[in-house]
């Protein structure tokens, strides 16, 4: 009896539990349907893991051969890049076999420096930086140093600037050359040094030679007025070949780069903004600025006149130390920063991203962590975009990264997967005139060709990258399109080539040279 008294119930419990752990499967599954039916990653996009990185990087330059050469600090996230350098290999994953880390033997602390790469080699070219005067850091050096990314050696040059310059910008120049703004001179130090800045420019010729812009001194427009205008001062060729100047305290410039130099000041003016608030070249001769209380403004250069001022509206969070990249389809990613400074209280993990078409800003992915003073961001040849690093100083040192995937990347069905990519079998491997006809062919018939500027990003500013639509004809899997008009609109250097699908999914890019 009292054995099969004991059964039945056992039975029972057993069915019973088998039928409630089936329907909990059941429902279990279904909401991972649902889940997935649910995601917004076609909309705003998705972050990857957050993954490690051997230096914090505070500095970041896009190499001809898709590599990422970056720099800033030590292995352990302090200060100074007088040690090492750092090179990353996308293709080969985030993983630790990914990076090279080297040795500096230059003797020049990169820290803080300027940046942009030399168009007809492709080398990295790195101006300034910091220096070490009674152990106290953040003063500043002249050095020129030169990254060749053949033998992934760092080169300090023989031929010096002539002024000393911490936080400086260096442009590349429709004729190859490289003008060089701002920085800080000499840090005060009591009783030894004063607080001074570089006010004076200088332009780097192909051969390494420098001249000086004696004749366009400006403390406002890159000197100590101007709201600090010498930290990273925000310069880009403009459509006339000069440089456009767009100072923190919304004061604007053109800078002719001739002989000794002739600097102009335009009569319009926009809002104020902040040196650790991101501005980026979108579209030819057209500018955004992200400027104080959440504004964003469009700055057109596009005519001889005055520069032309518009409203891009209201982010919704505000990104001090946040980026601003450029994305294969010409949006603008914010992401970073914080409303409280370089600090964690106002940190902001949501990234916003701005549509040019609509002038809209909508809701991005969500980041893991912060991303503050010395963070980057940077976009790589397969369509996605690397960001990184922050500290030193700051509240985290962020020996580390994540990936985002930009929602053109996605599937339209809602179910978060990535989407099938077109391939490039064909585009030219040779140097591309300007308004010159090429070719492209890809697996699949193209639809939209786009032409991005390989990026060199630093302390919230990429000053290298600007974007094209190439128009095409008719669509195929072969195309004709042609390279933008002339060199003042894009300056000679490397572009990553982008085709797109029907389903508006871009290839990874190939790298092409124009010169």
């Amino acid at each position: 009896m009292f054995k099969l008294f004991l059964s039945a119930p056992r039975t029972w419990c057993l069915k019973y539990f088998i039928s409630v752990l089936v329907l909990f499967l059941s429902i279990h599954a279904v909401s991972n349907l649902a889940l997935a039916a649910a995601s917004e990653a076609h909309l705003k996009g998705k972050f990857g893991p957050l993954h490690d990185w051997p230096i914090i990087p505070l500095s970041m330059m896009l190499m001809p051969d898709g590599r990422v050469f970056a720099y800033g600090t030590d292995t352990d996230g302090n200060q100074g890049a007088k040690l090492h350098y750092v090179i990353w290999n996308p293709p080969a994953g985030t993983g630790a076999e990914a990076f090279k880390v080297l040795p500096n033997t230059t003797n020049t602390d990169t820290f803080c420096a300027g940046q942009a790469l030399i168009p007809n080699t492709g080398h990295a070219l790195i101006v300034g930086g910091d220096a070490v005067v009674n152990n106290k850091r953040n003063y500043a050096n002249n050095d020129v140093n030169i990254f060749d990314p053949t033998t992934d050696t760092l080169i300090r040059q023989t031929k010096s600037m002539a002024f000393k310059r911490w936080y400086a910008t260096a442009v590349t120049l429709p004729n190859g050359e490289h003008a060089v703004l701002g920085g800080r001179d000499d840090k005060f130090l009591e009783g030894v040094t004063e607080d001074t800045y570089s006010s004076t420019p200088e332009v780097r010729s192909i051969n390494g030679s420098w001249r000086v812009l004696s004749s366009a001194t400006s403390s406002i427009a890159y000197g100590e007025l101007g709201g600090a205008s010498w930290y990273y001062p925000r310069a880009w060729v403009n459509p006339q070949g000069n440089l456009f100047i767009l100072a923190h305290n919304g004061a604007m410039f053109k800078l002719d780069t001739r002989g000794t130099g002739t600097l102009t000041k335009y009569a319009t003016k926009t809002s104020s903004s902040r040196t650790i608030l991101p501005s980026v070249m979108y579209a030819p001769g057209r500018i955004l600025s992200i400027r104080r209380d959440r504004s964003a403004v469009i700055v057109n250069i596009n005519g001889t006149g005055e520069p032309v001022l518009s409203s891009a509206g209201l982010l919704a969070k505000d990104h001090q130390h946040g980026s601003a990249t450029v994305l294969a389809d010409g949006q603008v990613w914010v992401n970073g920063g914080s409303s409280t400074g370089n600090t964690l209280d106002g940190r902001v993990l949501e990234s916003e991203l701005w549509n040019p078409k609509t002038n809209r800003w909508t809701v991005a992915a969500s980041a893991t962590t912060a991303r503050l003073y010395h963070s980057t961001s940077l976009l790589l040849p397969d369509g996605t975009v690397f960001t990184g690093g922050g500290g030193a100083p700051g509240p985290l040192k962020q020996l580390n990264g994540e990936i985002y995937y930009p929602p053109y990347l996605f599937k339209t069905d809602e179910s978060g997967q990535l989407a099938f990519r077109p391939e490039i079998i064909d585009a030219p491997t040779t140097v591309i005139g300007w308004n010159q006809s090429f070719s492209i062919e890809s697996d699949e018939s193209i639809t939209r060709v786009t032409l991005v500027r390989v990026g060199a990003a630093t302390h919230t500013f990429d000053h290298e990258t600007r974007f094209f639509n190439l128009p095409i004809s008719q669509t195929g899997k072969i195309v004709t399109v042609k390279s933008p008009r002339t060199a003042k609109v894009a300056p000679p250097g490397f572009y990553l080539l982008f085709v797109w699908n029907a389903e508006g999914v871009p290839s990874v890019a190939k790298i092409i040279q124009i010169g």
